[in-house]
């Protein structure tokens, strides 16, 4: 069974929801989908001053840390990161760093790759976050799968690259069942390329 890892940084649970219904969609096409986080030293205090980061927090720190390990281990890899400042959280960014001592040798060159993010508003940058994410999965030698312009007829504002969640200022808005919808879309064109390989 071809292996995929989900390995995401979230703060207000978001990014959480958004990566255990994807893990579910794709379990649902055969795949062997994992839940990982990235390290986050500071989510205890996130939890202590927003009060909608307590909601998944036990959830997300009963799931085990990624590792450039994980990385070797997947036939798919899909990122997730909150948007901040158009691109991915420190947190995310550290661990994408991590996976440098792959780059020379070219280990991770045509494992199956995509991504998702949560921004605060439409205009906030959530796109440039998902080029972000492609551009490093690029110069790893990944190959991206797009989510492609099909998707329209579920949810017109998806963007090609990946999958965008708008949270609201507060992060407050929840993951959609329109957005389920666009992700159950998106797992059947990930495991029908993964599966065909």
């Amino acid at each position: 069974m071809k292996r995929c890892s989900i390995i995401f940084h979230s703060v207000s649970g978001n990014c959480y929801i958004i990566a255990t219904a994807f893990q579910e969609a794709l379990q649902a096409e055969g795949l062997d989908a994992r839940l990982y986080r990235v390290e986050d030293s500071d989510l205890h205090i996130w939890a202590n001053k927003l009060e909608i980061a307590n909601d998944y927090y036990e959830e997300i720190l009963a799931l085990p840390i990624a590792n450039s390990e994980t990385l070797l281990k997947s036939d798919l890899i899909i990122l997730g990161s909150p948007t901040y400042f158009a691109n991915v959280s420190a947190e995310m960014k550290s661990f994408m760093d991590s996976s440098s001592i792959y780059f020379d040798d070219g280990k991770l060159t045509g494992k199956y790759f995509s991504c998702f993010t949560s921004c605060s508003l439409i205009e906030g940058g959530g796109t440039l976050c998902l080029q972000n994410m492609i551009h490093y999965a690029q110069h790893m030698g990944l190959i991206h799968i797009p989510l492609g312009r099909q998707v329209n007829h579920i949810d017109e504002k998806q963007p090609v690259s990946g999958i965008l969640h708008c949270s609201g200022e507060e992060s407050h808005i929840r993951p959609s069942d329109k957005l389920g919808k666009a992700l159950d879309f998106y797992a059947a064109i990930l495991a029908d390329t993964v599966k065909k390989d």
